[in-house]
């Protein structure tokens, strides 16, 4: 079968490779400057590689309190991912702000029925990089284990009255990140059962001479790559639905009836719920993997696959 063309209407979303966290609370790489290291798999499967800490391209991952003190572990693991980074003061107290608010939002929407034994069903704050150069952002993500991924993000996003005290958080989200925020249906990265739920983020544009020397976009080959995908779409609990086919420099992965991703060359594509596809660079593991998450969880809500979960180009 020859695969669609991936060149209408969908955009590229440039950014650095990476894999996801071991599983397990708190866990992160080990900070390796710019080099691989080999993550321990704590469930038995596969081991990954990835780029150890956020200017090595990897994806900074905490578990968040589920307390009065949520917004406060916001700000502290804000400031510790981006600690290799020579952000402006300004970007810096910008994206603290938006980090506690997200953190704080989560507080409204924790479901009574999260799985008692899943790690994963703790809210979680995630940081990673993407693009290059002036294209370069940082995104945060801000994860919680509600299913009805619209509750509370459409409402809050309401003008609130102008003397109200609360619910102002994702106006200064929005104000704050120019409009570059939103939510979208997801899985937890922490624990052996990854609990499906909503992640809401906003993303920053980060300037050149603010990034570290070793951030670049590492030479690693396609098949390789597509392996890797492969790998971190089952450690977000895909595993059983994956089947995969190989010929010719081409990779179909289909993951269920309604969400089969192409892979040709250094490009992957899936079809949007406008029919046509969205295409994104391969090398941009962290965030392809999480686009097909929040595709397949769409359809898992009985809708079907939106496009990009964030800004594109």
């Amino acid at each position: 079968m020859r695969p669609p063309t991936p060149a209408e209407g969908g955009g590229n979303v440039l950014g650095s490779a990476a894999a996801d966290p071991a599983a397990g609370a708190g866990l992160l790489a080990a900070p390796v400057a710019g080099a691989l290291a080999v993550l321990p798999d704590t469930n038995g499967g596969n081991a990954h590689l990835a780029h150890a800490g956020l200017s090595g391209g990897g994806c900074f991952v905490r578990p968040l309190p589920i307390d009065t003190t949520c917004a406060a572990a916001a700000r502290r693991y804000f400031r510790e991912a981006v600690s290799s980074l020579d952000m402006p003061s300004g970007l810096m107290h910008d994206g603290v702000t938006m980090a506690s608010e997200l953190a704080a939002n989560t507080l409204h929407a924790q479901p009574s029925s999260a799985h008692p034994a899943a790690a994963g069903g703790v809210p979680e704050i995630w940081l990673y990089l993407r693009g290059s150069g002036r294209t370069c952002e940082l995104v945060c993500k801000v994860f919680d284990a509600e299913r009805r991924w619209h509750a509370g993000v459409e409402a809050g996003a309401d003008k609130a009255p102008v003397d109200a005290v609360s619910g102002r958080g994702l106006q200064v989200v929005a104000g704050l990140s120019a409009g570059q925020w939103g939510c979208h249906p997801s899985r937890s990265r922490l624990g052996s059962w990854k609990v499906p739920g909503k992640v809401v983020w906003f993303a920053l544009r980060i300037p050149p001479v603010a990034l570290p020397e070793q951030f670049r976009r590492p030479r690693l080959g396609a098949d390789w790559l597509v392996d890797e995908l492969e790998s971190m779409l089952a450690g977000r609990g895909l595993a059983s639905g994956i089947v995969r086919a190989d010929a010719g420099g081409m990779s179909v992965l289909s993951l269920n009836a309604h969400l089969t991703v192409w892979r040709n060359g250094d490009t992957v594509s899936w079809r949007t719920s406008s029919g046509s596809y969205l295409q994104m660079e391969l090398a941009d593991l962290v965030e392809v993997a999480e686009q097909i998450v929040s595709a397949h969880e769409e359809i898992e809500l009985g809708g079907v696959p939106v496009g990009p979960v964030g800004p594109v180009g």
